[in-house]
């Protein structure tokens, strides 16, 4: 009798230790469920957190990039206006310069350094073309390229024939100043030749010179002492035709027109 009571008890207490162990495996479990519950959750909203973050820095790469181009594209009007700006002060400044300096003064036909040079590339037996020719040969040739800083002109506006002849140097502008002393101390007429300032435009492009304009032998010349360039080079009447010209001023020893 007392051994079955021995096993009873010892079934019941082995019962209720395999319902505790059910029982805390079975919260375990529950705990565990919840916890990947509560896991996957977070899960979820950080994705959907990081998925709005994607969004709004899209949203600001794309402000930024639009803020990028805009910036790059107004530096490139700054840069045009800039521009625009510094050849509208180059054009008030030639404006001012030749309104205050009468380039008549530069043109020297009496000076003795003049004449001289006159004399040593020319002879009386010449005709009048072949006295351009080499008057026009040596001023594009001998006068070498003056690296000072030359703007419209010059800074310092132009040099005088005398001081072009003994530094051998002069800038484009000098040259033409040159050219025409030379030609006039040769004997051209003050009506068969004039320095001419203008602009020209073909199609979409616009730009301005100066030359040396010459009558000679029933045709007009423009003489631009460059270099591959000859005195017949350029026929007024083709430039003319080719070119929208508009000129801005003429002028020699004798006379001065503001166009």
């Amino acid at each position: 009798m007392g051994k079955r009571i021995f096993i009873v008890v010892f079934l019941i207490i082995l019962s209720l230790i395999f319902s505790i162990m059910f029982i805390f495996q079975s919260e375990k479990v529950n705990i565990q469920f919840k916890s990947n519950s509560e896991l996957k959750e977070k899960v979820n909203q950080a994705y959907i957190f990081l998925k709005d973050t994607n969004s709004v820095l899209s949203e600001k790469k794309s402000i930024l990039l639009d803020k990028s181009s805009f910036r790059k594209e107004l530096n490139e009007e700054d840069k045009s206006l800039l521009e625009k700006q510094n050849q509208l002060n180059l054009i008030v400044f030639s404006y001012r310069l030749y309104e205050t300096n009468d380039p008549r003064d530069f043109i020297d036909v009496n000076d003795s350094i003049v004449k001289e040079a006159i004399d040593q590339i020319i002879t009386p037996n010449m005709g009048q073309a072949e006295k351009v020719r080499a008057i026009f040969n040596f001023v594009r040739d001998e006068i070498k390229k003056d690296e000072k800083l030359i703007r419209n002109g010059r800074i310092d506006y132009w040099n005088y024939p005398k001081d072009i002849l003994q530094d051998k140097k002069g800038e484009y502008e000098d040259k033409i100043i040159l050219l025409i002393s030379m030609l006039r101390t040769a004997g051209f007429s003050e009506n068969d030749v004039e320095v001419v300032g203008a602009k020209l435009s073909i199609l979409n492009s616009n730009s301005s010179d100066i030359w040396v304009e010459l009558k000679l032998n029933g045709r007009t010349y423009l003489l631009l002492p460059r270099e591959d360039n000859n005195y017949d080079s350029f026929n007024k009447n083709d430039i003319y035709f080719l070119y929208n010209v508009q000129e801005i001023y003429r002028f020699n020893d004798k006379k001065l027109m503001r166009l």
